[in-house]
């Protein structure tokens, strides 16, 4: 992690927490797309919690191209199972981002690794820890039902 990462991550965290408590069962999560420097999507869990944070940046990128080559911030691992919407994890994956920073993993036991494990399978860059105690802050009504 070097000090890109520290800044796109707390920005990734902002948005996570100004969605705390909106997001009804699901936790608040930011999601931070950089490419060449310049943030070129963001978002967070909608109202309810749904879409996703990564499914928010993702559709706020000017098109689908841009993501491509792209490195992704988000606050909580990106979910690997069939909800109500597909997996964040795939979406990341097919748009071509090539490095997936991650404040913390999921400990919910339809994620926990699982779509880490993904994104690596993909060939994708992972890094896991940057901001996570302010993530855990931000989640911690999630956090604490898998403690």
């Amino acid at each position: 992690m070097d000090n890109a990462d520290t800044y796109f991550m707390d920005i990734a965290l902002s948005l996570a927490a100004a969605q705390k408590g909106r997001t009804g069962d699901n936790p608040a999560v930011g999601c931070v797309i950089v490419r060449g420097g310049k943030i070129i999507g963001q978002g967070a869990t909608a109202q309810g919690g749904r879409p996703h944070a990564e499914i928010m940046a993702l559709r706020s990128c000017a098109s689908p191209e841009m993501a491509a080559g792209a490195t992704a911030y988000v606050t909580l691992e990106p979910c690997s199972h069939e909800g109500r919407s597909g997996p964040c994890a795939g979406a990341l994956i097919k748009a071509g981002i090539r490095r997936c920073v991650v404040a913390m993993v999921d400990p919910n036991p339809r994620v926990n690794w699982q779509g880490m494990a993904q994104l690596q399978e993909a060939g994708i860059d992972t890094v896991i820890g940057s901001g996570r105690a302010r993530a855990r802050e931000i989640m911690a009504n999630f956090l604490d039902q898998f403690s």
